[in-house]
């Protein structure tokens, strides 16, 4: 199976690399945070590290909420600018 994003053959391998990572990245995550039934693990803002720029990230159930809420936001942003013609 041949993937191409980009049409330079480096940069898309690097952003192939990228892809697969966060993909495992996100399916590690998930798969953990079943098994320890903590839904924290997969706020948006502490998979980022947001945290480290930003200290008044609200945390809790809220700050989880929110965070799925922009992320749900991001995916709708990109469903509407990345129609096909």
């Amino acid at each position: 199976m041949k993937i191409k994003i980009v049409e330079n053959k480096y940069v898309n391998a690097l952003f192939i690399l990228m892809l697969g990572s966060a993909i495992a990245h996100m399916a590690l995550l998930f798969l953990f945070a079943v098994i320890d039934g903590d839904s924290r693990l997969l706020n948006y803002f502490h998979i980022l590290d947001l945290g480290r720029l930003f200290s008044n990230i609200p945390g809790g159930a809220a700050g989880d909420v929110f965070s799925w809420a922009v992320m749900a936001g991001i995916y709708a942003v990109i469903l509407k600018f990345n129609k096909e013609d």
